[in-house]
């Protein structure tokens, strides 16, 4: 049985991972079975999104919606494009919008909060008033990958620029105790930060998402439309080829055999070792970006409980393992909830 509780308003805060988002819902599920019901929410990029589904009470739906995307439906909601970005976002953003069905973010079921960051100054911005729709397509804009959004005359992209875990937005709310959820914490090195684990199972045999993207990007042909359509097949790659000592290979008929190459002979890179596609060097350097604010942000601006699931083996554009990374965001609150009880005097 609860004691009453130590803080008057609790604020959850959704930090920024793209596809890692989907552990926020796990997280949720976690405190609301725990009897822990946030009064506010505040949410970055995916975590605006996840936050403002929350905050309208429509989590059973989001929650269903993603644990049946597939390989193929999360390509057929990519809207490729030229100008500003990579992706649109029309299509994904439509399937939200119908949802809210023009709601103002002042009809919510709690006060919410999604930030964004202005692109010509660089300065943080919290939207806590206007279109629901308006507000999460702004915090969600990564650069390079979703087009800006204007806003009031001002261009905004992903709130992950400058404040990837907005526990000031929620301290500006009134919060006086605040649950953060960080996406981000072991996603450069994977070092165990302790708590409990669900491990993420290694992504299937097929072309990838950011591959599929970027080989329409250098053939200039449309995305895949076909949800019945199967996964485009891998290449075999082909054996590695033996070098000589200085860097040129051997001519076919003097190939040694790689039982038979001795020390002097170098064999080329493995596929792993070239150089980094495009796609993949921007997640990368996002991954960086945002954990490296993170963590200067949480420094100087701390929550009372920080959550951290442990997502290093998902990458931002894996919206198609939504179940493991929903169990994982449930572990990591589990894990912490010894700690989250006793912060809120909850026996």
């Amino acid at each position: 049985m609860a004691t009453r509780r130590r803080y008057k308003r609790i604020g959850l805060v959704l930090g920024g991972g793209a596809a890692r988002g989907w552990a926020h819902i796990g997280a949720i599920r976690a405190l609301h079975d725990a009897g822990i019901k946030p009064d506010l929410v505040a949410g970055t990029s995916i975590g605006a999104l996840v936050g403002a589904v929350y905050a309208n009470g429509d989590l059973d739906w989001l929650e269903e919606w993603v644990t049946g995307l597939t390989w193929q439906s999360v390509v057929r909601l990519l809207d490729l494009r030229f100008s500003g970005g990579l992706l649109g976002g029309r299509k994904v953003i439509q399937v939200f919008a119908n949802r809210f069905n023009g709601r103002e973010i002042s009809q919510l079921q709690m006060p919410f909060a999604a930030v964004a960051t202005e692109l010509d100054s660089g300065r943080e911005t919290w939207l806590q008033d206007g279109g629901v729709v308006d507000a999460v397509r702004a915090s969600i804009a990564i650069p390079g990958i979703f087009t800006p959004v204007l806003h009031e005359g001002v261009w905004l992209v992903d709130g992950g620029l400058s404040n990837p875990v907005p526990v000031s937005a929620a301290r500006g709310m009134r919060a006086d105790c605040v649950i953060a959820v960080d996406l981000n914490n072991d996603i450069l090195n994977g070092r165990d930060f302790g708590g409990a684990v669900v491990d993420l199972p290694p992504m299937p045999t097929e072309e990838s998402i950011e591959a599929v993207i970027e080989r329409a990007v250098e053939e200039s042909e449309p995305l895949p439309l076909d949800p019945d359509a199967p996964p485009p097949a891998i290449a075999t790659p082909a054996p590695p080829v033996l070098l000589r000592r200085n860097g040129k290979p051997f001519p076919n008929w003097l190939q040694p055999s790689p039982e038979q190459h001795s020390r002097d002979v170098r064999v080329a890179p493995a596929p792993s070792a070239r150089v980094p596609s495009m796609l993949s060097s921007i997640a990368q350097s996002i991954d960086i970006m945002q954990v490296r604010i993170t963590r200067s942000r949480l420094a100087g601006e701390p929550a009372d409980i920080l959550i951290q699931p442990r997502l290093a083996g998902m990458g931002i554009f894996d919206f198609h393992r939504a179940e493991p990374a929903i169990a994982e965001g449930r572990a990591a609150v589990e894990a912490m909830l010894p700690a989250i009880r006793a912060c809120l005097g909850i026996d």
